[in-house]
C-alpha cells in the first residue's frame, strides 16, 4: 500500500510543479511599453493594465475560445473569440498562437529566461519567420515573445510569483453592460430563421435580402471583389458569408471564423470589404436578421 502511494505521488510531481502564477508583464508595441499585470490559474489568464489614465482588463479562458475586454470605469464589456482580431490586438499570446496554429513551429533549445526554464522556438508564416518565443511548460505561459512582424515589438514577464487564485477574476461582473467594438450597447439577436429561401446572383449583384434568404452565386475570376452592405431600415440586420470550394464549404482557418464572417449593421450603417475569392468558388450569403442591401462588384 506504501509502494503504492508512493508512486502515486510520484506521478504527480509534474502537475504540482505547475505555478499558478501572477507577475508584471511589459509589452511593447513599436518601441512603445505598456505595462500589465498578469494572473494566470494555468487555464484562464487576466491583464490588468492603465493606459493614459483609462484602465482595462482582459479576461482570457483559452479553453472556451472566449475572451472578455473590460472597461472597469465605465462597466463595459466587449466580448469576443481568443482568435479574433481584437481579441489578439489586445493580447501578444493569442496573436503568437493564432501564428502558431496557422504556420510552422521550429525548436530552437532550452534557454533560461527570468529564472525560468523555457523552450524555445521560432514560429513562421508563409515562409517569414514572425515570432520567436521562449515558452514556459511549468506557468503554461511564455516568458518573452519578439515580435518580427513590426520593429521593437513584443513582450516579457517579470517578478513572477506564486499566488492564491482567486476566481472572480477571471469571470465578469454581473453589472457590466456587453458592448461592441465601437461602445455601442448590445441588442440581443433574434433567433436563426426557421425557414431559408435561395436566390442565385451574378457578379456584379446588386439587391435587398431580407430575413431567411439565401443569395447564392458563382466567382468567375481571381480579381479581388468588393462587397458594399447598407442597413437601410430602422432595425438591426445581419448577415454571414460562407465561401465554397469543390462543393465543400472552406475550413474557418481558410475563410475565417464565423465571428468575422458575420456582418451586423445598426440602422442607417454601412460596410464596406474587399475579397480575395477564387475563380470557381461559390459564395453564399445567409440573411438572419432584417434587410440588408448588397452590392458586389469586381474591384478596379
Amino acid at each position: 500500500m506504501k509502494r503504492n502511494i508512493i508512486i502515486f505521488l510520484i506521478s504527480l510531481l509534474p502537475y504540482m510543479a505547475n505555478c499558478q502564477f501572477q507577475a508584471n508583464m511589459t509589452n511593447t508595441v513599436s518601441g512603445r511599453e505598456m505595462q500589465y499585470r498578469v494572473y494566470s490559474d494555468l487555464n484562464h489568464y487576466r491583464y490588468e493594465f492603465d493606459e493614459d489614465g483609462m484602465k482595462g482588463v482582459v479576461i482570457v479562458l483559452p479553453d472556451e475560445n472566449k475572451t472578455f475586454i473590460l472597461m472597469p470605469d465605465k462597466k463595459f464589456v466587449h466580448k469576443t473569440t481568443c482568435d479574433a482580431l481584437m481579441s489578439r490586438m489586445n493580447d501578444p499570446v493569442q496573436s503568437y498562437l493564432w501564428f502558431k496554429k496557422n504556420g510552422t513551429e521550429k525548436a530552437a533549445g532550452v534557454e533560461k529566461v527570468n529564472g525560468e526554464s523555457c523552450q524555445k522556438s521560432e514560429i513562421y508564416y508563409q515562409d517569414h519567420k514572425v515570432f520567436t518565443v521562449w515558452y514556459s511548460d511549468k506557468l503554461h505561459f511564455p516568458v518573452k515573445i519578439i515580435n518580427h512582424t513590426a520593429e521593437n515589438t513584443g513582450m516579457q514577464l517579470n517578478n513572477i510569483s506564486k499566488w492564491k487564485v482567486d476566481a472572480k477574476l477571471f469571470s465578469v461582473p454581473d453589472d457590466y453592460v456587453e458592448v461592441d467594438e465601437q461602445m455601442r450597447p448590445v441588442i440581443p439577436e433574434p433567433p436563426p430563421p426557421e425557414k431559408w429561401t435561395m436566390i442565385e446572383g451574378t457578379i456584379p449583384y446588386e439587391g435587398n435580402l431580407s430575413r431567411g434568404t439565401k443569395l447564392k452565386f458563382p466567382v468567375n475570376s481571381d480579381v479581388y471583389h468588393k462587397v458594399e452592405l447598407k442597413n437601410n431600415t430602422q432595425e438591426m440586420a445581419k448577415l454571414i458569408i460562407h465561401i465554397f470550394r469543390n462543393g465543400k464549404e472552406l475550413s474557418d482557418d481558410e475563410q475565417g471564423p464565423v465571428s468575422y464572417r458575420s456582418k451586423r449593421l445598426h440602422p442607417g450603417e454601412s460596410k464596406t470589404n474587399t475579397y480575395a475569392w477564387k475563380s470557381g468558388d461559390t459564395v453564399v450569403f445567409e440573411d438572419y436578421e432584417g434587410t440588408i442591401s448588397v452590392k458586389v462588384y469586381l474591384e478596379k
